[in-house]
């Protein structure tokens, strides 16, 4: 068997990363490959840190000649190959290995989007559309079904629980500074900009000291600290920028934002329950399915300062709550079980 991934970039968003996580754990026993389309490459070092074999495809635009040289420059990796398995992540990459399979021979499609809401009506049509010609369709879990992915397969997204696992308790008094993390793209869908409101509303509220710590890239880079200067908040936001290295700031940091407009299943928001790290999310994609407020505090972004406050005020149960989403998304969420069913399915296609 030889394991296709097929991903927008090497960039480092969650779906990224749970392409290079599947990669990690399958190249040493399986022939493994991963394509990207787009040339963006933060995680290209982490794949050649552990010799996984990457590809760039250099498909920047589906109009005009780079969608064809891609063909070709995939075709020419891969003609060799034995019992072949097209794993796509997001949108454009189901459509390539749709194409590749009119073009050249076909191969079995599994295809995981990565999110609940796809936007474009054209796209859930063509995902509509082209069912017949996929063979398996992953979603995070059961409330994530869509009308343009059916009789889909639950498997959640997963990380290294034992890479994460922090012993430390997490302690915060009223003298300490108070840290606030989000991770991840600093794009619209992940609202990011929305923390400088945040801030505003938390300094008319509180006289207890706090900083946000913002990792990651983006095209909202620039306008994110223009607003930063404008309401004089730079002791307040750091934007740190993209790091591989995120694990010392969940374990610094007393409670992880998650603002999005939509998702998936954040990678990013495992990440965080395996360091128990107290969670204030927005419920949108599968959260909703794992998070609650025994465990978390999810609600809507209107009602996110006065939690944050609430956190920060009543840290012991917020604590208290992370424990528990550790405990339980522990198993569920661990790399090991989630490649598990991904081999699983990867056979299954073969056999």
């Amino acid at each position: 068997m030889t394991i296709i991934h097929i991903s927008g970039s090497l960039g480092g968003g969650g779906a990224e990363q749970m392409v290079l996580q599947l990669a990690s754990k399958s190249h040493n026993s399986i022939k493994t490959k991963v394509f990207a389309l787009a040339d963006l490459n933060e995680l290209e070092n982490e794949y050649a840190k552990m010799s996984i074999d990457y590809n760039f495809l250099h498909v920047n635009s589906f109009k005009n000649k780079s969608l064809l040289n891609g063909l070709k420059l995939l075709r020419s990796n891969i003609k060799n190959d034995k019992d072949i398995i097209f794993h796509c992540h997001q949108f454009h990459s189901v459509l390539i290995a749709l194409i590749y399979n009119l073009r050249y021979k076909a191969q079995p499609i599994v295809f995981t989007l990565h999110s609940s809401v796809l936007k474009s009506f054209s796209r859930k049509l063509i995902l509509l559309l082209t069912k017949p010609f996929r063979d398996a369709d992953i979603i995070f879990s059961k409330n994530a079904k869509n009308w343009f992915l059916k009789n889909s397969i639950v498997i959640p997204n997963g990380i290294d629980f034992k890479k994460f696992h922090n012993e430390e308790s997490k302690n915060y008094s009223k003298q300490d500074v108070f840290e606030y993390l989000y991770v991840g793209r600093l794009s619209s869908e992940k609202n990011p900009l929305a923390l400088i409101d945040f801030a505003i509303e938390l300094k008319r509220n509180t006289n207890s000291k706090f900083i946000i710590n913002v990792l990651g890239s983006g095209e909202l880079h620039d306008k994110f600290k223009e607003l930063i200067k404008l309401n004089h908040l730079e002791q307040t936001i750091f934007l740190r920028g993209f790091t591989t290295d995120i694990l010392p700031y969940f374990k610094k940091a007393h409670c992880f934002l998650l603002p999005s407009h939509w998702e998936g299943m954040p990678v990013v928001l495992i990440e965080a329950a395996a360091t128990k790290l107290p969670i204030l999310s927005t419920p949108v994609g599968s959260i909703p399915d794992f998070l609650n407020k025994t465990n978390a505090t999810v609600c809507n972004l209107v009602d996110f300062p006065s939690n944050m406050l609430h956190i920060m005020d009543n840290y012991a149960l917020s604590y208290q709550k992370a424990k528990i989403l550790y405990s339980e998304l522990k198993e569920h969420f661990d790399i090991n079980n989630v490649y598990k069913k991904h081999l699983e399915l990867y056979k299954s296609l073969i056999n």
